[in-house]
């Protein structure tokens, strides 16, 4: 009886331990998402293909880490931000391979420009996106991914998503919702 009931309380406070950890796992991921108010709302992809200059099927091959001048910048970026001007801290840049030319002509030589925050576009290494973009302004800008710029899995829906990019981009009659 004695050890039934030491096994009972052992459960029990792993059990407690468990649903401890899960929570401030919960309570982390939230914390990390975007805040922002109004709230952020991603763009039906659909939309951002008829007004982006770009859109390309892309491979993130690597990252470039901050030059010294972006390294400087983000320092003191973080020591004195601004308070009513609205800015965007340094990112590193990201190296790429074009697979795939939807609209527009992709710029050769340049990177493209990840997000610094979790509130901006995030591109990861070794993964492929849709990218909607601007045209960069000057020889040399980097390639800014519009919000809507999607990863592109294997699944189902990933490659459904593509198909309404396209579809979007070759119809002269709006897609419905």
């Amino acid at each position: 009886m004695a050890g039934r009931m030491a096994r009972s309380v052992t459960a029990k406070r792993v059990l407690l331990s468990v649903a401890c950890s899960v929570s401030v796992l919960v309570a982390a991921a939230g914390a990390a998402a975007c805040s922002l108010d109004p709230p952020k709302v991603t763009p039906d992809p659909r939309e951002v293909a008829k007004t982006a200059d770009l859109v390309a099927i892309v491979r993130i091959d690597g990252v470039e880490p901050l030059t010294a001048a972006e390294d400087a910048e983000l320092q003191r970026l973080l020591r004195d931000p601004p308070l009513n001007t609205p800015f965007r801290y340094p990112a590193p840049g990201l190296r790429f391979s074009t697979l795939r030319v939807l609209k527009g002509q992709m710029p050769n030589g340049v990177l493209i420009q990840n997000g610094a925050t979790n509130c901006e576009v995030l591109l990861m290494p070794g993964q492929d996106y849709v990218l909607f973009a601007g045209q960069p302004a000057r020889d040399g800008d980097r390639i800014a991914p519009l919000d809507g710029t999607f990863y592109l899995g294997k699944t189902e829906r990933d490659r459904a998503n593509l198909a309404d990019v396209e579809l979007s981009l070759t119809s002269s009659n709006p897609t419905p919702p």
